[in-house]
């Protein structure tokens, strides 16, 4: 079950590592690209969003995410994450694999995500290491 909160203002707890820039353009509202959802058994708090413009479009984009525990909103550092992204209306993915760089502070950021259609995608991610769960934020307007 994904739950979805308003994105607080772009880039306030980007300044300070000078992704802003990187992470932050044409935001979207919350009811159509989800900016902070919980993990599938509520174990990580994710705040994501996707460069150069959210919501993506078809093509590379890079998806960052800040993970915190929900309980004390202290960042999550050391997880193995995987992604595929997924497109469940055609039931199927991509054969490129989004390469994860973790940058500190709970940080990470995934770059050649390749949504290489329009349509409704899904961001399906498997978490290992200080937490395990998982999550399947929807995309639903690639352009």
């Amino acid at each position: 079950m994904i739950h979805q909160r308003p994105m607080p203002k772009p880039g306030l707890a980007l300044g300070a590592l000078g992704l802003l820039a990187a992470c932050t353009t044409n935001v979207a509202s919350s009811d159509s690209f989800p900016s902070t959802v919980m993990s599938d058994h509520g174990r990580i708090e994710i705040e994501l969003s996707t460069s150069p413009q959210q919501p993506p479009l078809a093509g590379n984009d890079s998806v960052r995410l800040a993970l915190s525990d929900p309980k004390t909103g202290k960042p999550i550092e050391g997880e193995q994450i995987s992604l595929v992204p997924f497109m469940p209306t055609m039931g199927h993915g991509t054969d490129v694999v989004p390469q994860l760089q973790e940058l500190g502070r709970g940080l990470y950021l995934f770059t050649n995500v390749n949504l290489f259609m329009p349509g409704e995608w899904q961001l399906r991610f498997q978490f290992a290491g200080p937490v395990s769960d998982s999550a399947s934020p929807d995309i639903p307007d690639v352009r």
